[in-house]
């Protein structure tokens, strides 16, 4: 376990978090769906002692103002999955807010997705919805909270970058960053904070897949940041994962028990075991390999050719520039994968640095030409200008696959199940195996993992190939394919 070295408190620091501590445990309940939902959330000795005090009541009254000012601005906590994150958030911004009323006050709370988001809200809906105190001053809408007497709000947010511009928080909480995929959010966040007296920024996460990971890097920052506490608690280093005694430190309350690792233990094996319940960023260097090497070679061993008189799909991803430009058709032949794939990545042989838009139409025009009838997907927010294009000067309508987790964490998995059965037949798409060995897992609390890359922009390990191959998964999974046309005769 790491701590940031702690000061004495003083008297009013004290005060201060014992506030809040009776303000939570006097009007807010457990709001999940477990056992507890309903009873009124109570302080354990170890969140009072390692996040609770820490964070309210380290700190010294400001002469020129009067108030207490806390010693900390920023905040990471870092506990076990299943800790009860969400709802400390929740817990965290209606004590801050309740307890120390800024009118007009901004409060935020950032969750990964979507779903998650909203599992937030209804969390914090709950809460205040549970007592008829918290009920007269918080006003629920559909996406925030208002207090009708200092106009204070409370908003929740989905993960990323743009929700945050124009924002001054009082009080930000960023619940799961080790599925962001860079501190863009986060700097967001707490640039807007610079002209607010007193701010708090709180990130609440478990361990990431990576130690290349923007998550950890954060970590590593914080603890060099004087103005930031850091919490983590997990195992350290130095700590042998197979020794069963190193997993006491973890049992600080009763949602955890030596039972409970044991049987997480045997379900998720060790690599899954050790970010999410020992709560350790791996110590190996390699990054989370999204497929098998050995299973992706086998693959490459295996022929198979697409019947282009049956139907088949056909993915599309990359950029018109600089990134590969992948197309990849697939066809499922009983118990094979198909693919074919067609590529494009050296933009320089061009003299304006972009691929040549009328030869990737020619390949959508042919392909889209065979008796098989195929449907051509990709993403509208990726290739917006090549599916205009087409459109324009081909007259081709292709199908819009956002490649959002909902429907991206699903096609991946398609994709790594036909490796690691070693059904796709890759012997003649040498690029799409390449693709897929540099594959790597981003995950989505809400909707598991998905293809990434190891690096993001132009000039990394690219996974093109292996994404458009996964769309055509999903799309030959998800729709239907056309109707034959009808055959009439005339009996002259």
């Amino acid at each position: 376990m790491y701590r940031t070295r702690l000061e004495p408190y003083t008297a009013e620091g004290v005060r201060q978090a014992d506030v809040r501590e009776v303000y939570a445990e006097l009007f807010l309940t457990h709001a999940g769906n477990d056992d507890a939902a309903g009873t009124p959330w109570l302080m354990e000795p170890w969140t009072r002692d390692n996040i609770w005090r820490p964070i309210f009541a380290q700190g010294a009254m400001d002469p020129k103002r009067g108030k207490f000012r806390r010693r900390f601005r920023r905040a990471v906590v870092g506990v076990w999955r299943g800790f009860g994150k969400s709802e400390a958030a929740a817990a965290i911004t209606l004590a801050e807010a309740d307890c120390n009323p800024v009118p007009n006050g901004q409060y935020g709370i950032v969750a990964d997705t979507k779903d998650n988001t909203k599992a937030v809200r209804d969390y914090l809906k709950v809460m205040v919805n549970a007592r008829p105190e918290l009920r007269c001053r918080w006003e629920p809408y559909k996406d925030y909270l208002v207090n009708n007497q200092t106009m204070q709000e409370i908003h929740t947010y989905p993960y990323g970058e743009a929700p945050l511009q124009g924002k001054h928080f009082n009080l930000l909480v960023c619940d799961e960053i080790h599925v962001w995929r860079d501190d863009s959010t986060w700097k967001a966040g707490v640039s807007g904070q610079r002209n607010v007296w007193n701010p708090l920024t709180i990130a609440i996460t478990t361990a990431g897949a990576s130690r290349d990971s923007a998550a950890y890097k954060l970590i590593e920052r914080m603890k060099r940041d004087p103005h930031a506490y850091v919490c983590w608690l997990g195992l350290d280093d130095a700590d042998d994962m197979t020794d069963r005694r190193t997993w006491r430190k973890l049992l600080v309350n009763d949602r955890m028990t030596m039972d409970d690792l044991e049987d997480q233990c045997e379900a998720l094996g060790w690599p899954d075991f050790e970010r999410y319940q020992l709560n350790r960023f791996p110590l190996e260097k390699s990054e989370n390999p999204f497929m098998a090497a050995a299973d992706v070679d086998a693959c490459t061993g295996r022929e198979g050719g697409i019947d282009w008189g049956s139907w088949f799909t056909v993915g599309v991803d990359g950029a018109t520039s600089g990134d590969t430009l992948a197309v990849v058709a697939y066809q499922r032949q009983g118990d094979r994968d198909v693919f074919a794939e067609w590529i494009w990545d050296d933009p320089t042989a061009t003299a304006a640095g972009v691929y040549d838009l009328t030869d990737v139409a020619d390949v959508l025009q042919a392909l889209a030409s065979k008796p098989g009838r195929p449907l051509v997907c990709c993403d509208p927010n990726r290739l917006q200008f090549l599916a205009n294009w087409l459109e324009r000067e081909r007259g081709m309508e292709v199908f819009g696959l956002d490649q959002s987790p909902k429907a991206m964490c699903p096609a991946s998995e398609l994709l790594a199940r036909s490796v690691k059965t070693r059904s796709a037949c890759m012997a003649a798409s040498p690029v799409l195996a390449r693709h897929c060995r540099n594959a790597v897992a981003a995950e989505s609390k809400a909707y598991g993992r998905r293809i990434s890359s190891k690096r993001h922009g132009q000039g990394t390990e690219r996974v093109d190939a292996a994404i458009a191959a996964a769309m055509a998964m999903w799309a030959h999974d998800n729709c239907e394919p056309p109707a034959a046309p009808a055959a009439w005769t005339i009996d002259l």
